[in-house]
């Protein structure tokens, strides 16, 4: 008897002690790992702008660009040059003389056609220059905003596969539980048959996220240029604070680069207009030559003859009949292509006014159902408490403590993916304003 009385009581004191490490287990994050060192936003953002292949490309290509609107401006405004180097010798039987005659030794000549035409020109290109300036920093601006996302999502996709340990571990504690109790005989086979299930999956679900976790990790790696396979890992802990001021986000201080872009889209087809009303006075021409000393030397009578050095200027008028008949035509053409172009400016700026109004909302939304998840996180708690005591004093069943948990696992995911949902808002209104634009 004696025995049998030490037996029950030893099982009870490990039923004790397996339900304690259940309850200190809830609420403990496994941190895979925890000794790698999270890197932070601002960290992934200078590894994406020194190593990020389409930012790298975007500048080349910018560079590329203005390169070669330069190379063309060079070409208009420098001069058909030609230079000559001139050296004749002449015989003459019969009066046997001999001359040896460089006249000149070098001549440059050069050429300056169509003069207005090559200042709008000029003028064009510089703001081609200026549009590649743009689309460059449109280009990374765009990466970077994927830089952000991804190092949220995988700071969420972290979040999720603590949770998921954390719950693999209650559910694994719990099933003890369930086999002490059991063999106690105070659980049926029912309760023992759900905490195995529940294991299950809660093993399957630390599977799903982990792989999850895997699929996050290398689109983070991808931005950064790094390889599939090497290990990265960010601040789980999404905060909803702002960065930076959100109410220093003003409509004066929006930067819209669509909008930049098509300003001077509209100033290249103005200086367009400009050139072809002006094309009249591109009849002017301009020319000029600069010659060397030159020498003549009589080989019979052992003299030698110079000439002084010259220069000219000189200016001439080509007029081109048919394209002063077609002028008209060409004004109306050059002014229905700048009545589209303001048309469109007209239509980036509208879009530009709506964006930051539609984003405020979004991101007052987010922060509005992150608040709501908040609190029914704390009522997911409260409840499990509850629950809790009650299932310890034998009033619910195994079933319903599950259901409580669960309810927490939920509300835990829902509050850090609004958090998520509330960084993927604040960082398009940054954008707005031109955070990434530097």
């Amino acid at each position: 008897m004696m025995t049998m009385v030490i037996k029950t009581w030893t099982r009870l004191i490990r039923l004790g002690i397996v339900c304690g490490m259940m309850i200190l287990t809830h609420g403990v994050v496994y941190a895979n790992k925890s000794a790698q060192k999270a890197v932070t936003l601002e960290e992934v953002i200078e590894m994406a702008l020194k190593d990020n292949w389409e930012i790298q490309l975007s500048k080349k290509n910018k560079s590329a660009s203005i390169l070669s609107n330069k190379l063309s401006s060079f070409k208009l405004w420098a001069p058909k040059a030609g230079l000559t180097f001139s050296h004749g010798n002449r015989w003459e039987e019969k009066v046997t003389t001999c001359y040896i005659k460089s006249d000149p030794v070098f001549k440059l000549t050069w050429e300056l056609n169509a003069l207005f035409d090559k200042v709008f020109e000029t003028k064009k290109l510089r703001k081609q220059n200026l549009i590649a300036d743009l689309v460059a920093v449109k280009a990374v601006a765009k990466v970077l905003q994927e830089v952000v996302t991804c190092y949220y999502e995988l700071a969420l996709a972290q979040k999720k596969w603590d949770i998921s340990n954390s719950f693999t571990k209650i559910a694994t504690a719990r099933l003890k539980t369930e086999q002490e109790k059991f063999k106690l005989g105070i659980a049926s086979k029912i309760d023992l048959l759900h905490a195995d299930l529940a294991l299950k999956q809660a093993k399957l679900t630390v599977l799903e996220q982990q792989e999850m976790l895997k699929e996050k990790r290398r689109n983070l790696n991808l931005v950064l240029n790094k390889s599939f396979d090497e290990e990265i890992r960010v601040e789980s802990s999404i905060s909803v604070k702002p960065i930076w001021d959100i109410a220093a986000i003003t409509k004066e201080k929006v930067i819209d680069l669509e909008t930049e872009i098509q300003e001077k889209k509209v100033g290249i087809a103005a200086t367009e207009l400009s050139r072809v009303k002006a094309s009249p006075l591109s009849c002017l021409n301009l020319y000029g030559s600069i010659a060397s000393q030159g020498y003549t030397y009589d080989v019979k009578k052992a003299k030698s003859s110079s000439t002084q050095p010259s220069q000219s200027l000189g200016w001439g008028l080509s007029l081109d009949l048919g394209s002063l008949l077609c002028l008209p035509a060409e004004i109306k053409r050059a002014k229905i292509a700048l009545d589209i172009e303001k048309s469109t400016l007209t239509k980036e700026k509208l879009v530009a006014e709506s964006k930051l109004e539609t984003k405020r909302w979004k991101y007052r939304h987010a922060i509005g159902l992150h608040k709501m998840v908040e609190e029914q996180l704390k009522l997911s708690k409260q409840k499990l408490i509850f629950i809790k005591e009650q299932y310890r004093l034998n009033q619910v069943k195994l079933l319903d403590l599950q259901e409580a948990e669960q309810d927490v696992q939920k509300a835990e995911i829902s509050l850090i993916e609004y958090a998520f949902k509330v960084k993927q808002a604040e960082f398009e209104l940054y954008q707005l304003i031109g955070m990434f634009h530097k």
